[in-house]
């Protein structure tokens, strides 16, 4: 991941976390396209498309994999390379955005400036980006 990703990634942790526990939960409820219908839509030809509920449900667990896929990478990246952030007020500052909280929440319950949050954040993006050229370095 180049540091635009790393940022990101960061600034969107609190999001694809839910997205991730979200689309978990429904793959283990039931979906939609196997519900039947009732009355007399359920008598009606369904047009072009395959009226197969497995078929969709196959499409569906498709469409899952797909975009939960770099959800996972970007997650797990965050998740493993956020032990290279070594200095307190930065490790604080990580879990305060990991939170979903923003710039000016964060200075605000900190009693810090705008800028010096900007220059932590920053500092965490370049500590993240180093851990993850190392470990490419070690991977070859």
């Amino acid at each position: 991941m180049n540091k635009k990703e790393i940022h990101e990634a960061l600034m969107n942790y609190k999001w694809m976390m839910n997205v991730l526990i979200t689309k978990r939960q429904e793959m283990t409820g039931v979906s939609q396209a196997m519900v039947s219908k009732y009355g007399i839509e359920a008598t009606l030809p369904s047009g072009s498309t395959p009226s197969d509920p497995v078929y969709y449900e196959i499409q569906r667990m498709e469409r899952y994999d797909a975009h939960t896929k770099s959800l996972k990478w970007k997650v797990s990246f965050i998740q493993r390379h956020s032990t290279a952030i070594t200095d307190i007020k930065d490790q604080i500052i990580l879990d305060e955005l990991l939170n979903g909280n923003t710039l000016r929440q964060i200075s605000k319950d900190h009693h810090l400036s705008v800028a010096a949050v900007k220059r932590r954040k920053d500092r965490i993006i370049e500590d993240m980006y180093g851990d993850a050229e190392s470990e490419q370095c070690l991977q070859t």
